[in-house]
């Protein structure tokens, strides 16, 4: 192997693995804050839904509240379940991410120790583009109904439904996973012919 190919796929593997540890400290960081009574509580809730803003001080004349925004609220002494639900808006997004650099770095390993056009390889990246499909849509899911939950308990108007996570994030690295899985997959079949015309 080439020794730059070998300098950068050390580089990347290093990259993966710290990402996916980083996500893990920080998955097991926002868990421990959560159980802590009165550790805070913030969520951005949209204007349309709260009231009062004509009596709102400081503001130059002509400078109203975008009514298709948000304000964010802080729960002064917020109960265990919201602190949980509020976790629930990262971690599970944090796990995900720990995971899809875990298998990342799994892969580059296996790259560096032998030949990066295998079809293991091939196999590899396109199970992480399905993982990172599936499992965006699921984080994205699950964000979306805690955010919407809390905000039940933040409000006394009903509840808000927002979508602060991007789930186009996602399936846009999935499509990235899977289209290097076709490009490998690709090297791997003409690899394979011109074995045989040798």
């Amino acid at each position: 192997m080439d020794a730059q190919l070998g300098r950068w796929l050390r580089r990347l593997r290093g990259t993966a693995t710290f990402i996916a540890v980083a996500s893990l400290c920080l998955a097991v960081a926002v868990l421990v804050i959560a159980v802590i009574p009165g550790s805070p509580v913030a969520l951005g809730l949209p204007t349309d839904m709260l009231t009062g803003w004509d009596t709102i001080r400081g503001i130059a004349p002509g400078v109203v509240v975008d009514p298709t925004g948000e304000v964010v609220f802080s729960v002064t002494d917020p109960s265990l379940a919201q602190r949980l639900l509020s976790a629930a808006t990262s971690v599970p997004g944090l796990l995900l991410m720990a995971w899809i650099a875990r298998r990342m770095a799994t892969v580059l390993r296996a790259a560096q120790d032998s030949d990066p056009f295998t079809r293991w390889t091939v196999r590899e990246l396109d199970r992480t583009a399905k993982i990172t499909a599936f499992g965006g849509v699921a984080v994205w899911a699950i964000t979306v109904v805690a955010e919407w939950t809390l905000s039940t308990t933040m409000l006394t108007s009903g509840a808000a439904l927002t979508t602060h996570g991007s789930l186009a994030g996602w399936l846009a690295v999935a499509l990235i996973f899977a289209a290097f899985g076709q490009l490998i997959a690709r090297g791997v079949a003409m690899r394979a012919e011109l074995d045989t015309l040798v």
